[in-house]
């Protein structure tokens, strides 16, 4: 976020914050809903996806008008060859490719297709919230 936004952010009453807040966090929720759908209409088997698609979720930012889309970390890291020591997260091997299999885009082209949607709800929630 800009520091102009952030500041507009911090002016806004308690109220309208609440509102938006809860606007924001509902986005974030159904982007990460599409993106698990958007893994699933892969028809990748389960012992390839499942993990992937539990590691698609959102976690708090720095304040609750910031709210983060992850997919992958702590639940998609597999080693590259047994006793290597060397890790890699197959939710960006999934994502971008890799040099032994293409890419299966689940994560930006699904938050590119909603991206207007979403900024729009949000604006809405911002303008309901105003003019209360």
């Amino acid at each position: 976020m800009s520091d102009d936004l952030d500041r507009y952010f911090e002016q806004l009453p308690e109220k309208v914050r609440q509102h938006v807040s809860e606007a924001v966090r509902a986005e974030a929720e159904r982007l990460s809903d599409a993106q698990r759908a958007a893994l699933r209409a892969l028809q990748q088997s389960p012992d390839e996806t499942g993990r992937l698609e539990e590691s698609c979720t959102v976690v708090p930012g720095e304040d609750e008008l910031e709210v983060i889309v992850v997919a992958g970390g702590d639940l998609t890291i597999k080693e590259i060859r047994e006793g290597s020591g060397e890790d890699y997260d197959y939710a960006e091997a999934f994502e971008y490719g890799t040099s032994r299999q293409p890419a299966r885009p689940f994560f930006w082209n699904t938050y590119d297709a909603m991206r207007d949607e979403i900024a729009a709800k949000i604006e809405k929630a911002v303008n309901e919230a105003i003019n209360e």
